[in-house]
This record gives structure tokens, C-alpha cells and sequence, in this order.
């Protein structure tokens, strides 16, 4: 089911940041430095899964496709691990459907390959590792501590996981002390102690404090290694620059910080996002209800405490960056699916096996399944790739793949381009490389801290590399930019607005370096053909 879904999108240009990462990754494959070379504020994790990608199977949509597929039946998987262990076959199951259905919810971006469709599987990874057994150990924290650091180079916003996991272990091990009368070990643990000469295990490796310590050791080693490697290749303040101090002022919003944690519920840009997946954004708000009530009941409380840190943890990574793209919101599907296997585990637990609850709750998730599919159907299933695309980001990723095919076809091989803005699937399907290491105009709008000097950095590499083309998709001018392209370049077409027949983009081409003249007007009819 999960691969049938997500099959539907396979013909899609990859959008914006997407095509970025593929880009990027062949770069960083051919021998390219991250921010060096290739420039981009977010930590290098998706651009090394990217490149080593590109290099072991090749660089085409299709392969990054089949990548988040293969992520995403590995969250599948876990999901139902994590339900499974706690003895209830029907509910892990109608989980693991749920999930199968919304991987590739539209709404929030699951049927292409973003970042956090690979965030999710490392992050229910982790709550996977400290779940699967009934005491935690050392080896499970650490395991759990690996998977976040990972998913952590990937986005650092990971770091509010790791608190919530974090607070889990010290509430869990407090809580089993006491339950244990004091002892470290889980009554469990030493009634078998008694009919054994082995030592019960403790719950947390030691005690609360080492258990978080284990839990560190992954993202410490990890995040030491890659300030080391940035070290040693003389590139640590270009790193520490764009992953960090950028991300201070990218992060910033005009309004209180408290205001983005409403601003949730009413994102004003993509007011769809809730649409495609209602079911589960519903069901797992009352599925909050049994688990906080699971919380009071110490047969399960551990696992309620989990999943409920879990939601709450995805709830302010989506919130934290104060941009709510439609692909942040999809941290909270996995969290939200498994509140909802939670809680259906919980009211069994509470009210008993007999098969008139049985049945009723086997109902109520199955009307869960059954309108998923009915709003998955008729926001995705039933909608081409056009349709798809333009309630999201209007036709931008046809645009750009249209335009990098006109790229493509009036320029060679071994001539640079640059595109400024924010459309790096230009560079991506026109197979040319950019003429700065500024492949996204993020960096350079005057908004954003020190952006003078990334634009100082961005002039002198366009005067040194020469591009034959320069695309103009919607950025403001900074001091300088209109001089350079008059002095430089000449008009080489341009590309109109559907309706309103205003400019969109320009094309500048290198005056010493003229290109055959072509239509560079796009048209969204274009897209279907």
C-alpha cells in the first residue's frame, strides 16, 4: 500500500529543495566543498545521503524516490515495532496502515524526498530503541542517541527530540525506582535475579543521569567529528557561519515567539496542509484524551509519557523555524499515527478484551482508515502532478525543469550558469553547474545577517567564472547587481507572468558569448503536455 502511494508522485519534478540536494550531493560527489564551494545553511547530512545516493545508483528522480520509499517503510515498520511490543496485533496493524496511507500525504510535502521524511524514520528510530523492551539498557539508549544524531545533521531543530527522549529516560528511571522500592533494577529484572545467579540489569544503565549521558554519546561523538573535519579542512567558521549563525537570523519572525506556536493551527501561506490527512490530524488530537489518562495508570504509563513527548517534541520542531513550509508539518504524521495506535491500545487496556469493545474500537479505527483514503483520494490519488504541485507552490517545479531544459539546450556542457533565487532545479535539469556556491538566493537577501559580505562573495566568483547565462527568478537587486549585469551581459529573452503578461524572469547572456535566440516564454499548459 505505502509503495502504490507514494508510486502516484514518481513522475514529479523534484521541487526546490530537492533538486538543491541533488545538485549539491553530485557536487559534493565530483570533489566539491560544502560551504566552500557549494554553499547552503542547513548542516551537510541530506547533501552527503544525496551524494553518496547519486554516486552508488545515479543522480535521476527516480532514484531519490525510491530513497524516501525505502525510508519510509522503514518508519512503517517501526511504527508497528513499537505498537506490536505492547500486545496489541490489531492496533499495530491499523497503525502501520494509517502510516501506508499518509506517507505520501501532499499536504505536507510526503510524496517527494524532503528532509523530513528521512528526520522521521531516525527519529521514531530512536523512541523504537528505548521501546522495545521492557527495561531500558545502555546499548538501547546509545542506539537511540546515534539515530538522533544523525537525523540532527540532517536538521538541527532534532536537538528538541533529544531533550523530550532526554526527559523520558530521567521520568522512566525515577518512576521505576520507586515502583521497585528503590532498587535499580525493575521488579521484573529481580524476580528472575532470584531464580538465577545472573544480576538484574539496570533500567538505565546506571541511573537517570548516566542513561542521559548514553543518550549524548551519539550526538557528541558525531557532531565532534564533523566540527573536527571542518576544522582540519580550514572551512570551520564558513560551517559554524551558515549552520548556525544564519540559522539564528533565518529563524527570526516579525511576530513574538510565542505567537508561531498559534500560528500552527493557521498557517497563512499553505492554509491546505491539514486538508489530505484530516483523519489523523483529528483523531490524533482525541487521541490525547486515553493517552493522558494511560499517563495515571502505572501499567502504562512509560509508553504514554512516549508517545505524548513524542507529539509534543514534533509539534515544536514544526513551530521552532517560524517559516511552517508545508514539510515541516510532516514530522507530525509519524507522532500523530502512533498516538493513535497508542490510544486505541490504551482504551482496550483500560476497559478490557471483551469483543463488543473490541469491536466497537476495531470500528472506530477502521473509520479512521477508511476516510484517510477517502481525503488521500481525493486530494492525491485522484489528482495528476500538476494539480498536485500548483495548490503547493503554484507550477514552480515544472517551471524550473522547463527552464533547465531551455538551459540545457542553448548552452554546452562545460559552460557555468547562475540563477538568482531560490530554483535550483535550473541547475539540476539543465546538467550546469553554478558559477557560485550560492545555489540558493537564501543567503544573500539583505534581511539575513552579513548578507553584504555573501554578496561581495557572490560578484567576485560570477566576474571569475564567467556564466554564460544569468536567470533572474524573482530576488531584490543588492547594491552593485545591476552594474555588473549592464556591464557584462545583454538581454537574452525573458519569461512572462500567465496572466498578467509582467516579467518573471529575465535572461541575461554573456555579451562575448551570444546563444541562438529561443522562446523562453513558459506557460503552465505547457506542463501537461
Amino acid at each position: 500500500m505505502l509503495i502504490l502511494m507514494r508510486s502516484h508522485a514518481f513522475d514529479l519534478p523534484l521541487e526546490t529543495d530537492e533538486a538543491n540536494y541533488a545538485y549539491v550531493g553530485t557536487r559534493l560527489a565530483a570533489g566539491d566543498r560544502m560551504y566552500v564551494d557549494v554553499w547552503d545553511h542547513q548542516p551537510p547530512g541530506v547533501f552527503v545521503l544525496f551524494a553518496a545516493t547519486a554516486w552508488a545508483f545515479g543522480d535521476a528522480p527516480i532514484v531519490f524516490r525510491w530513497l524516501a520509499v525505502a525510508f519510509s517503510l522503514a518508519t512503517m515498520v517501526m511504527i508497528w515495532a513499537i505498537l506490536d511490543r505492547r500486545g496489541t496485533p490489531w492496533a499495530a496493524l491499523a497503525a502501520a496502515l494509517l502510516f501506508a496511507l499518509a506517507s505520501s500525504d501532499p499536504g505536507t510535502a510526503g510524496e517527494g524526498c524532503n528532509r523530513e521524511i528521512f528526520m522521521a524514520t531516525l527519529i521514531v528510530g530512536a523512541w523504537w530503541a528505548v521501546l522495545r523492551r521492557p527495561i531500558v539498557r545502555r546499548r538501547d539508549v546509545l542506539i537511540a542517541g546515534v539515530m538522533l544524531s544523525l537525523a540532527s545533521v540532517l536538521k538541527t531543530v532534532v536537538a528538541v527530540h533529544w531533550i523530550a527522549l532526554a526527559a523520558w529516560l530521567v521520568i522512566d528511571a525515577l518512576l521505576l525506582r520507586r515502583a521497585s522500592g528503590g532498587s535499580l533494577a525493575a521488579p521484573s529484572a529481580r524476580a528472575e535475579a532470584r531464580g538465577s545467579e545472573r544480576e538484574p540489569e539496570p533500567a538505565t544503565g546506571v541511573s537517570a543521569v548516566p542513561g542521559v549521558l548514553w543518550l549524548a554519546a551519539g550526538p557528541a561523538l558525531l557532531w565532534g567529528s564533523v566540527f573536527a573535519y571542518f576544522a582540519l579542512t580550514d572551512r570551520l567558521d564558513a560551517f559554524v557561519d551558515a549552520v548556525f549563525r544564519f540559522n539564528l537570523g533565518y529563524s527570526d519572525s516579525d511576530t513574538g515567539r510565542l505567537s508561531r506556536f498559534a500560528a500552527f493551527f493557521q498557517p497563512e501561506r499553505h492554509p491546505f496542509i491539514f486538508d489530505s490527512a484530516l483523519p489523523i490530524w483529528i483523531a490524533g488530537a482525541v487521541a490525547l484524551l486515553p493517552l493522558a489518562a494511560g499517563a495515571m495508570r502505572q501499567a502504562s504509563r512509560r509508553f504514554a509519557l512516549a508517545v505524548v513527548l513524542l507529539l509534543a517534541a514534533s509539534y515544536v520542531a514544526v513551530c521552532l523555524p517560524a517559516q511552517f513550509w508545508p514539510h515541516y508539518y510532516y514530522l507530525m504524521i509519524p507522532a500523530l499515527v502512533l498516538a493513535i495506535g497508542a490510544a486505541a491500545h490504551a482504551v482496550m487496556e483500560q476497559r478490557g478484551e471483551g469483543r463488543a469493545r473490541a469491536t466497537l474500537s476495531g470500528a472506530a479505527v477502521a473509520l479512521i482508515l477508511a476516510l484517510l483514503f477517502v481525503t488521500q483520494w481525493r486530494e492525491y490519488l485522484s489528482r495528476d502532478g500538476l494539480d498536485i504541485t500548483i495548490k503547493r507552490y503554484n507550477t514552480r517545479d515544472y517551471w524550473a525543469q522547463a527552464h533547465g531544459r531551455n538551459v540545457e539546450s542553448v548552452t554546452d556542457p562545460a559552460d557555468t550558469i547562475f540563477v538568482f533565487g531560490n530554483d535550483a532545479g535550473i541547475y539540476y535539469y539543465a546538467k550546469r553547474r553554478c558559477a557560485s556556491r550560492f545555489t540558493m538566493a537564501t543567503g544573500l537577501r539583505s534581511r539575513y545577517p552579513d548578507a553584504a559580505a555573501r554578496q561581495a562573495i557572490l560578484l567576485d566568483e560570477l566576474r571569475n567564472n564567467r556564466p554564460r547565462l544569468i536567470l533572474e527568478t524573482g530576488e531584490a537587486p543588492f547594491p552593485g547587481w545591476i552594474e555588473f549585469l549592464q556591464e557584462r551581459y545583454y538581454p537574452a529573452g525573458a519569461d512572462f507572468h500567465d496572466k498578467t503578461g509582467g516579467i518573471i524572469m529575465p535572461v541575461w547572456c554573456r555579451k562575448d558569448a551570444p546563444i541562438r535566440q529561443i522562446d523562453w516564454n513558459w506557460d503552465r499548459s505547457e506542463a501537461v503536455k
